[in-house]
């Protein structure tokens, strides 16, 4: 803890040099599958850059977690877990995609947390150090746990992306649980995906809320529900070109629109 208040008194001391505000943080928690996780962060980083924003998106789950994608959306060469064990400098883990998109992987940062080898300063620090312009860090995860999130920033917002099925609101009620020791001082957002309609999904919020409030005495609001579609999964046979169900992994998936993405970034740049 002493470590965190160090990083923030020194993230006041850059300012101070260097005149520039912190990025903002955006931790987006899902319950939903590995692969549906990583596509909506990259859909909101890029529904955020249409705005002239300049957004650096983390992707930290690891290849072994997905069921759908054969490897990471960019190649990188170094993991912000070895930036945080100050293995290397952040400017080599971080790739730009373009004018206003970078990208960088942290699957290796959760080990170096685990056996104590990860340092501070925090992310929003660091790309201050190295003067780099970034708006806001997309950090989404099936995992949000306090201290790792803690590394990204001192600056973050917090929204849970949860599908409305009971198994998803019990996986939900935990990450908020993770998610509200650091965030104390306003209701934590959430998006509900899927389900038959709006007032199933707004029903699914209720019971939500509910249990938040008996369990956890935490308040939480609804940014919104948003439609989606569950498409099944299909595979190309490279020997016959034939299409056929996986034969392993998730059968569906969630496909979201593009309103999806409108509507968090909105929250986001509010």
């Amino acid at each position: 803890m002493n470590t965190a208040v160090s990083g923030n008194d020194q993230a006041e001391g850059l300012r101070n040099i260097f005149g520039a505000e912190l990025c903002r943080v955006i931790c987006i928690a899902s319950t939903l599958d590995a692969d549906s996780t990583i596509h909506l962060g990259h859909g909101t980083a890029q529904s955020l850059k249409q705005h002239n924003n300049h957004v650096l998106l983390v992707d930290e789950i690891p290849l072994a977690q997905r069921k759908t994608m054969s490897g990471f959306l960019y190649p990188t060469r170094y993991d912000l877990g070895q930036v945080f064990n100050n293995a290397v400098p952040l400017a080599r883990s971080i790739r730009q995609i373009d004018d206003y998109f970078w990208y960088a992987t942290s699957t290796k940062l959760r080990s170096e947390v685990e056996h104590r080898f990860a340092k501070y300063p925090q992310l929003d620090v660091r790309l201050i150090q190295e003067q780099m312009a970034i708006d806001y860090v997309i950090f989404p995860t099936i995992d949000p746990q306090a201290q790792i999130v803690a590394f990204y920033g001192s600056n973050i917002q917090r929204i849970l992306v949860t599908a409305g099925d009971q198994a998803s609101l019990s996986k939900a009620l935990v990450m908020l649980r993770q998610m509200a020791i650091f965030q104390v001082d306003e209701p934590l957002a959430v998006i509900i995906v899927g389900g038959e309609d709006e007032a199933a999904g707004t029903a699914a919020f209720e019971r939500l809320q509910n249990a938040a409030r008996s369990a956890l005495h935490e308040e939480i609001e609804l940014i919104g529900w948003i439609a989606a579609v569950t498409a099944r999964r299909i595979t190309l046979d490279p020997d016959d070109q034939s299409w056929n169900p996986p034969s392993e992994g998730p059968q569906e998936e969630f496909v979201l629109p593009m309103g999806f993405f409108k509507a968090i970034s909105a929250k986001i740049s509010s």
